[in-house]
């Protein structure tokens, strides 16, 4: 995931963001073992766990032949962290291309992601996570 010019304070969020595409043992460091994930390719369905984290991960970084997430804008208090990530992306095996904006709502706790649920809409990313502007 690209960071150009928006600094993650979080780090925690900071780490699970620079490792994801490319450093296995690093990401799942990055991972509380009571991890709670909503991810929109499963339509938000819940998956818990370190392993079923790595799961999604890795299903992620197998579907797409190329891929692009970058952070466009974090608005961060203490523990909650709501980030901005437009998603281009093009199938490996359809070449379908996928163009979408998420916004990812993060929770640590012991300087570990344990919560991550992506939300299509800022707004509701913000109120979930208690945020304001």
């Amino acid at each position: 995931m690209s960071q150009e010019n928006v600094e993650v304070r979080n780090e925690a969020v900071q780490r699970f963001l620079a490792t994801f595409d490319n450093d296995t043992d690093a990401f799942r460091d990055t991972l509380h073992p009571e991890i709670e994930w909503f991810p929109i390719e499963e339509n938000l369905t819940p998956t818990y766990g370190v392993e079923g984290a790595m799961r999604l991960r890795n299903q992620w970084l197998d579907t797409w032949d190329e891929h692009r997430i970058d952070v466009e804008e974090v608005i961060e208090e203490g523990d909650s962290v709501v980030v901005l990530a437009p998603v281009t992306a093009r199938g490996r095996a359809s070449g379908v291309e996928v163009d979408l904006r998420l916004h990812y709502q993060f929770k640590v706790r012991d300087d570990k992601v344990v919560y991550l649920f992506e939300h299509k809409d800022r707004a509701t990313a913000l109120e979930a996570a208690g945020l304001s502007e």
